[in-house]
């Protein structure tokens, strides 16, 4: 009887296949990104803001020499914005094709995971699914650092188990893009713990402790090297290497009520005069963090099994896979990719749910899914039952069938949001030849489209408020759309630009969607 999961380096007649279908995977995967790229001409309002807001400025200063300002994350991405934007001409088209290219490289690090862990049709299907699960095909498209973020996760990962690389080289390219991730966003340091614990308790890396541990310590030299120029950087400019301010993102998800309940900028900028650091945070309220981590932990793990991350059918059929896993004691390699799963849900845990952030789970949840579509149809063999060797074809068949369905629907709900009300806003200002202008907008952008100077909108409670503060505060202009109606529901009345005050003046409007341009005048 053939064994359907023969190991990726073991002699199978259908090895050579499994790979050719990997490389159409890659190739299918980046051309029908690249095609529904095409629709994808600016940012939009969901997780593109932080493009205008944080990337596409950082990019601009690191071109011109000036210190990165985004407290969030690291010169990572906007750097490489930066590097491709001299290519492209466009900042947006360059973290567009970046995440198109990494998201069509993640596809394939994921075949070359788990075609090394469970065999290489297995790969393949793993492959396949990260193709299409959940939100992941939107974000091949969008201009933020998910994608490329992924692509660093899983290439440290491939690196670390690749066997036929020598023991330093692994060691070393591991320690190096775990830096690359660590500067992309923070929370890639994780993969620092993972490379240790690898090269220290694979098989593979082999030789004495002492040896092992001496590679654990090229792995930790060479990402210190990778990362120690923005450590410097970072002190020089902020008072300590490590400084970041995600501790807002952990504040308002373990104190809702001091952030008005929002997990977004209003939260963390509400946040900013009350916690100063992650000790801040974890200090004001022991006793909740405490109780408040393992609840969080636990929701953030089931949305991962029931929500835009994967299919249900992926959730369920990973758990299966990762109950056989630990079961079967497969491998020490297999179980590191468990606890490299397990280390990431522990640090996520310490914010907010956001499908897009566990895109590295999901991978995993892939993985975990194919080995038990056709891990158990083998035991059921081995035991005699009523089995057919097509059985693990079906169930990763329908596992990609209910993931691609979801997923078509979610890139179509995406190329759909475009704010085009923003372009004829721009062309108005544009025509009239506005430059240097201060606009104030919960958005960025229209005066990052446009070239103008972004002000974010104040936190007032009437209009009489916002006046006040535009006396405190000079702007040239001012946006009411449906975004500020939202999350500024006092100022609704200026959704009407008849009954504006007479200090605004509405110079374009959009009634379908809303959005309204106001010349702020009397200043």
């Amino acid at each position: 009887m053939t064994r359907i999961g023969t190991d990726f380096h073991g002699e199978h007649p259908w090895k050579s296949v499994a790979s050719v279908s990997s490389v159409f995977l890659f190739l299918t995967a980046f051309a029908t990104y690249a095609y529904l790229g095409r629709e994808h001409s600016f940012g939009t309002y969901a997780t593109e803001t932080d493009f205008y807001h944080y990337y596409q400025p950082d990019a601009e200063r690191i071109a011109s020499g000036r210190f990165p300002e985004n407290p969030f994350q690291g010169p990572g991405y906007p750097a490489l914005l930066s590097l491709v934007g001299r290519l492209t001409g466009d900042y947006f088209v360059a973290g567009k094709w970046i995440s198109i290219v990494s998201a069509a490289g993640a596809v394939w690090l994921a075949y070359l995971l788990f075609a090394r862990l469970f065999g290489g049709w297995a790969g393949v299907g793993a492959a396949a699914l990260v193709a299409v699960s959940g939100e992941f095909p939107q974000f091949a498209l969008n201009a933020t650092t998910d994608a490329f973020f992924l692509l660093l996760c899983l290439a440290c990962l491939v690196v670390l188990l690749d066997e036929r690389l020598g023991a330093g080289w692994r060691a070393g390219l591991a320690g190096a893009l775990a830096g690359l991730a660590y500067l992309t966003r923070y929370n890639g340091v994780f993969l620092v713990a993972i490379g240790l614990l690898g090269v220290v308790g694979l098989d593979s890396f082999g030789g004495p402790l002492k040896g092992r541990l001496k590679l654990a310590g090229l792995l930790l030299a060479i990402f210190l090297v990778t990362v120690s120029p923005w450590l410097v950087a970072n002190y020089r400019h902020r008072g300590s290497p490590f400084y970041n301010a995600n501790y807002l993102n952990m504040a308002t998800e373990f104190y809702p009520e001091l952030a008005g309940g929002s997990v977004f900028q209003e939260g963390t900028r509400g946040l900013e005069d009350v916690f100063d650091s992650f000790g801040d945070v974890l200090r004001h309220d022991p006793a909740r963090v405490a109780r408040h981590y393992p609840a969080n932990l636990w929701e953030s793990f089931r949305m991962s099994l029931n929500s835009t991350l994967v299919s249900p059918w992926v959730g369920w059929a990973a758990l299966a896979g990762l109950a056989l896993v630990v079961w079967e004691r497969r491998s020490r390699a297999a179980l590191l990719i468990v606890a490299a799963g397990l280390l990431y849900f522990l640090l996520l845990g310490l914010t907010h749910w956001e499908a897009r952030y566990y895109f590295f789970v999901m991978v995993i949840y892939a993985g975990l899914a194919v080995y038990a579509a056709v891990r158990v149809p083998e035991l059921l063999l081995r035991a005699g039952a009523r089995a057919w060797l097509l059985l693990p074809i079906t169930l990763v068949a329908l596992m990609w069938v209910t993931s691609a369905a979801f997923a078509r629907r979610d890139v179509e709900k995406f190329l759909a949001s475009h704010p085009r009300e923003v372009l004829g806003a721009c062309d108005y200002l544009r025509g009239a030849g506005v430059s240097g202008a201060r606009i104030v907008a919960r958005k960025p952008h229209l005066p990052a489209i446009c070239g103008q100077e972004w002000v974010f909108f104040p936190p007032v409670k009437s209009t009489e408020e916002l006046r006040a503060w535009l006396a405190e505060h000079p702007a040239d202009y001012l946006t009411i759309s449906s975004v500020e109606v939202k999350r500024r529901r006092e100022l609704a009345a200026l959704g009407d630009p008849q009954s504006a005050p007479p200090w605004l003046k509405p110079v374009w409007v959009s009634h379908e969607p809303l959005f309204i341009l106001y010349q702020v005048i009397g200043k």
